[in-house]
Parts: C-alpha cells; sequence; structure tokens
C-alpha cells in the first residue's frame, strides 16, 4: 500500500492550555497513521532572548539547567506520555534556545513530515513585539504544519 504519509510527527508544547488541546490532535494523527510522535518543548533562556533587557536573566549554571530540564521531562511525562496509547511510539526532545529556530531545526534534522503547534503562546506586548512561534514555524517549516485554535469554554464565552 506504500508508505504512510506521516511517520513523524513532531507535537510541539509549552504546556499552555492551547498547547494541550494540540496534544490531542497529534496524538491522534500518530496512532492513526502509525507514526513516531516526538514530544518536542524549548526551554528559553536569558541568552537567547529576542531583548534582553525585557527578560528577567534565568539562571544559567548547570544546576539550573539540571532542574529545569528535570521539571520539563516530568511535565511531559505527566501531562502528555500517560495519555498515549500503549504501544503509541514516542520520543521526547528537550531543546534549549529560541523556540521557533529550535522547532524548525529539530523538524530538518528528524525528517518530520508534520509539526503540530498550539496557535496562541505568547499574549499582550510580547505577541506584538515578537509576534508567535507558530506564526515564525508556519513560515519557516520544511514540512506542513497544523496549528490548533484555542476552543472556548462556554464559561469563557461569557
Amino acid at each position: 500500500m506504500g508508505s504512510s504519509l506521516y511517520r513523524h510527527i513532531a507535537y510541539c508544547t509549552d504546556f499552555s492550555e492551547n498547547a494541550d488541546q494540540a496534544f490531542v490532535a497529534a496524538k491522534d494523527l500518530a496512532w492513526r497513521y502509525g507514526a513516531v510522535l516526538h514530544l518536542v518543548h524549548v526551554m528559553v533562556t536569558y541568552s537567547t532572548a529576542p531583548i534582553r533587557e525585557m527578560y528577567v536573566p534565568l539562571e544559567t549554571d548547570a544546576h539550573f539547567v539540571e532542574k529545569a530540564t528535570e521539571a520539563a521531562r516530568s511535565a511531559i511525562m505527566e501531562r502528555y506520555v500517560a495519555q498515549l496509547e500503549e504501544k503509541q511510539p514516542y520520543e521526547i526532545h528537550l531543546l534549549s534556545g529560541y523556540p521557533a529556530s529550535e522547532i524548525v531545526a529539530f523538524a530538518q534534522k528528524n525528517n518530520v513530515d508534520l509539526l503540530v503547534t498550539g496557535s496562541h503562546g505568547l499574549t499582550g506586548l510580547a505577541h506584538v513585539l515578537f509576534g508567535s512561534t507558530a506564526d515564525r514555524v508556519v513560515r519557516k517549516a520544511p514540512c506542513s504544519v497544523l496549528t490548533v485554535r484555542l476552543q472556548q469554554t462556554p464559561a469563557q464565552n461569557g
């Protein structure tokens, strides 16, 4: 029957509510296509922030990086891996740097067929100044990108 349309699907998370909703789509697509689901989180550090003066500096010592990495891995295990089907193939990737650039580079290096991300990440002034990570990924990605809109609950709609 030929090869599957999607062999490698990368789900990119910032642990936001919108990212959690995007996970449902990524998980379902990976299961339906028999694809490896790559769970990707990019840790932003002070040195990679676009305008350093606008960010509170993060400690860059090895202990801090180790703790941040452990926390991100635990969050991925608890929030996402626990929801996967028993035999669903997955890999966890914890990166550091500027999120859009790291996601695009990851997709290129790992032959990703589809990137899945939430449509809303940054809000307020940061979004006005820098744009969204999703916007940048859509423009630069070497593959298709599925952006999942945040679904409002009736209580949020007012």
